[in-house]
């Protein structure tokens, strides 16, 4: 039993290790989005992950917001002014970063440790060597890069979608107007949290992305090694966004 802990204890650090490689070579070569190829990979990859998400974070953005303002009423009752109070911290500062991550995990990390999983078993990165085209440049910055800036436009997207159907649930059940709860949500919203959230939403982004490609990446030459690495960038994505959840609520409620 020892011997397995110790051998799952020794694979993490190599795991994190290597997250924190491909994160730092993503920083210090962001320039190779100068090249066409790799923009045109990096386009490719924002249309996808983020164009093409809109649809499913609006109809999540407006159940969530619906959701928080219902059971908000439920809870305080008809205090409008405390509801859309409830509903701003709770968009703003949790949900749109985070399901917006979770969104990204289910529907671009998979794709991308799929795809970067069958080049491994088709050995393509190893062609690109011999071409002299750097693997990590073309195949793991513009897609770290696109994924990191449709966090940040998804989570605002939905923060906005649910915000607008949560207000539009408050007026519903409450005795004020659409427009009186715009007002009050506009006069408590703090953009120091807003920034925050931001923040966040890229924090997410790097980490779902720099997952999806480590694990595609590495994954053995074979090709049942591809729905392995499509798993394994699922739950250490997921575990990855919420250690940072985590961290990012002991800097608000702890230092802050």
């Amino acid at each position: 039993m020892s011997i397995l802990a110790g051998c799952a204890f020794r694979q993490g650090l190599r795991h994190i290790g290597g997250y924190i490689a491909f994160a730092a070579h993503v920083a210090t070569h962001l320039r190779a989005l100068r090249v066409p190829p790799v923009r045109g990979v990096f386009q490719r990859q924002l249309y996808f992950s983020g164009i093409l998400g809109l649809r499913l974070t609006a109809v999540l953005g407006l159940i969530a917001g619906a959701i928080v303002v219902t059971q908000a009423t439920a809870l305080v009752g008809a205090n409008s002014e405390l509801s859309v109070r409830v509903l701003g911290w709770t968009v703003i500062g949790e949900l749109g970063p985070l399901l917006a991550a979770i969104i990204l995990i289910a529907r671009s990390g998979v794709a991308v440790a799929t795809e970067l999983a069958l080049m491994a078993s088709n050995r393509e990165a190893d062609t690109l060597v011999s071409l002299r085209i750097p693997p990590m440049d073309y195949l793991v910055v513009p897609r770290v890069a696109a994924l990191t800036l449709s966090s940040v436009a998804l989570a605002v997207y939905f923060q906005v979608v649910a915000i607008a159907g949560g207000l539009g649930a408050s007026a519903l059940f409450q005795d004020a107007s659409f427009v009186t709860q715009m007002a009050r949500f506009l006069n408590v919203l703090s953009f120091a949290e807003f920034g925050a959230s931001l923040l966040k939403s890229a924090v997410f982004g790097v980490a779902v992305s720099v997952v999806a490609c480590y694990h595609g990446l590495n994954a053995p030459p074979t090709i049942t090694s591809v729905p392995v690495a499509a798993t394994q960038s699922v739950i250490h994505g997921l575990v990855a966004v919420f250690l940072a959840d985590a961290f990012f609520a002991y800097l608000r409620f702890a230092v802050l």
